[in-house]
Order: C-alpha cells, then sequence, then structure tokens
C-alpha cells in the first residue's frame, strides 16, 4: 500500500495491521516525523515514510497493489498530474482510492489552511482517472457531517492492464 501526501500517517496506521508493507510519501519533513512517531508507538514495523514529490515519486513504475490520495488533493496546483503519477506505479490489477472533499464555498480554507480547491466535482476526478489510463470503478459522495459544512467524495479505480492480459491469452476456436 502507498500512501501519496501521508501527513501523519493515519491511513497507515488504520491500513498496516491488514497489509504486508505499507510506504507513505510526504514533502514535509515536520508531518514525516510525526508519522515516524505514530507508527512506532502502533508497532507497525511493516510500514515507513520518506520523503518524496507527489509529482515525481521515487518510485519504479508497477510497484504496488493499492495507492490511497486521502485529503491531498485540495492541496495541489495540478490534482490530474498527482493521478497520473499515482497510475504510474500502480501495478497492472491495482486499486486507487482517491478521497477529498466535495464542492464547497468555505473561501476562508484558501488562506487558513492553504486549500488551493474548494473540493471536486465527481466528474473531475473521474476524468483524471479516466486521463491516467485507470477505469473508474466508484464514485459515492458523504453528505455533510452535523457541522453542515463540508461533504466527501470518494472514488476507486482499478489499473484495468491484468484484464487486457487476462483476456489476450483467451484461446479462439
Amino acid at each position: 500500500l502507498l500512501d501519496l501526501g501521508t501527513g501523519t500517517g493515519r491511513m497507515l496506521e488504520l491500513y498496516g495491521p491488514e497489509i504486508e508493507r505499507g510506504l507513505g510519501i510526504d514533502l514535509s519533513l515536520d508531518m514525516l516525523l510525526l508519522a515516524r512517531d505514530r507508527l512506532e508507538r502502533a508497532g507497525l514495523r511493516n510500514c515507513s515514510v520518506r520523503q518524496g514529490d507527489i509529482y515525481d515519486l521515487p518510485i519504479a513504475d508497477d510497484t504496488f497493489d493499492t495507492v490511497i490520495i486521502h485529503q491531498v488533493l485540495h492541496f495541489l496546483d495540478d490534482g490530474a498530474r498527482a493521478v497520473k503519477e499515482a497510475a504510474r506505479v500502480l501495478r497492472p490489477g491495482g486499486s486507487l482510492l482517491v478521497v477529498d472533499f466535495a464542492p464547497h464555498e468555505l473561501e476562508f480554507l484558501r488562506e487558513d489552511y492553504a486549500h488551493r480547491r474548494l473540493g471536486f466535482a465527481p466528474d473531475v476526478v473521474n476524468q483524471w482517472l479516466a486521463a491516467a489510463e485507470l477505469e473508474p470503478t466508484m464514485h459515492k459522495s458523504l453528505p455533510p457531517g452535523r457541522d453542515g459544512k463540508i461533504g466527501v467524495s470518494l472514488w476507486l479505480a482499478r489499473d484495468p492492464r491484468a484484464l487486457i492480459a487476462a483476456n489476450s491469452n483467451r484461446e479462439v476456436a
């Protein structure tokens, strides 16, 4: 499992007990220190973090079965480029999970929290997935919580290359 923009390492902490190996990538050294501490306290020796750029990952092609981009895209100038780079490191048949805010109008988040985007319409991320040659398999919108401020959307996509390879081995009589 690869967690892009891992921040505090929360996704690795959640999935760590269920996976063979997890890696978190983040540009911020301060966040990586928090993530390392969190993983150490949780005893997750199968998970690690390192510094890297989401637009230019220090990872070989076709390396990970699962990639997660959780609450990261709204901080980026070029979400499509980040999705394409995530697809590059995804193994054939692998899955990409994107979780981010649904569209909203809370402008203060730009100045106070460095949000570049105020959420994403479902079609926008679906277009990015398709442009990265991934097959969108699910989109789900979760309504705002009790605070009523921001909803969340989840997109799941699959690298279809395994399906193409499997189909090309079929015999035709």
